[in-house]
């Protein structure tokens, strides 16, 4: 028994050795890829917010020789009263 002591002692602290440095390396690749995130959401807000985007609140129809225009949005309603558009050709 005391000939197999001494390779399982030196196993066994390779094998923690080896556990150890996976945990530490796993550790810095995540915290690389959490530091490239928070900078990716840095600049995908600056960008969000100075983009302008179209929104369907409604559809217009022809029936009868008369437009009809279907509002999908009820906030919308106020603005079409007001005549609060512009007509693109």
């Amino acid at each position: 028994m005391g000939d197999m002591t001494v390779p399982f002692i030196m196993l066994l602290i390779l094998t923690i050795a080896l556990v150890l440095e996976r945990k530490h390396q796993e550790d810095k690749i995540v915290e690389i890829y959490e530091d490239k995130f928070e900078e990716w959401k840095k600049h995908t807000q600056t960008t969000n917010s100075d983009k302008k985007c179209k929104e369907l609140v409604g559809l217009v129809f022809l029936e009868d020789s008369k437009l009809e225009i279907q509002v999908l949005d009820e906030k919308i309603v106020d603005r079409l009263e007001r005549k609060k558009f512009t007509l693109k050709v």
